[in-house]
């Protein structure tokens, strides 16, 4: 199927385009652009399905040990919960012992990434970028157990960037 005849909740940033302008909120509610936060790096940017999805902390401490394993090749970790500062803490809370890589924000809504609720079903989803802000690799479910694959990753993380 082809981007432009896939449903709107499906319309996440396809492969080799580039995340759209996103305005982050840290814990302490500091307001950063995505691009301002990635800074020219690659990065691994997960979206959670909400601040306290075990799922999506389950992904992010397999981040870590990637990176602990050597295979984020230097790539920046952004775990991004939907909502506010308050959101952002509590993901960074929870994150904080099994993810200490994890750069923890909150995006207000993923929605404006392409992620959106679909039968009160938040889309979570992966993405790799290079260290032009491209997308490398995308993976976005309703089920968070599929919003992640580290194959997948550790793929576009050793890539070589044209």
């Amino acid at each position: 199927m082809s981007t432009d005849a896939r449903p709107p909740q499906d319309q996440h940033p396809a492969l080799g385009t580039t995340l759209p302008p996103l305005t982050l909120v840290s814990a302490d509610g500091e307001r950063r652009q995505l691009d301002d936060v990635v800074a020219g790096r690659a990065a691994v940017v997960h979206f959670m399905r909400s601040a306290t999805c075990p799922v999506c902390l389950a992904h992010a401490a397999q981040v870590q040990r990637m990176h602990d394993a050597g295979e984020l090749a230097g790539a920046a970790f952004l775990l991004l919960a939907p909502g506010s500062a308050a959101e952002a803490a509590t993901a960074a809370g929870r994150a904080a012992r099994r993810s200490p890589l994890a750069e923890v924000w909150a995006t207000g809504d993923h929605a404006d990434a392409g992620l959106r609720k679909v039968a009160l079903l938040q889309h979570s989803g992966t993405f790799v970028l290079d260290d032009s802000g491209v997308v490398r690799s995308a993976r976005t479910s309703a089920l968070p157990v599929s919003s992640f694959a580290a194959d997948e990753v550790r793929a576009a993380l050793a890539a070589p960037t044209v």
